[in-house]
């Protein structure tokens, strides 16, 4: 079972790092350079972090939330 982060909504006055997806599993991803980590209202998660807001679940990706295809 995946372990998720409850977390609230996004803040827009808060740091947060982008959100995009989800990404079908045959799409190809461009990668800029090294894992980065993603911040989610200012707190920062590690690469591979999964996260749950309002019943949608992000990974964080390469310094992106993907927004995955089941919730949470």
């Amino acid at each position: 079972m995946t372990q998720f982060t409850r977390v609230d909504r996004m803040d827009p006055n808060k740091q947060n790092s982008p959100t995009t997806g989800p990404i079908d599993e045959e799409s190809t991803v461009l990668l800029n350079g090294a894992a980065k980590a993603c911040q989610w209202n200012g707190q920062e998660f590690p690469d591979g972090a999964m996260v749950c807001a309002e019943g949608i679940a992000y990974e964080c990706s390469f310094g992106k939330w993907v927004k995955q295809k089941d919730g949470c």
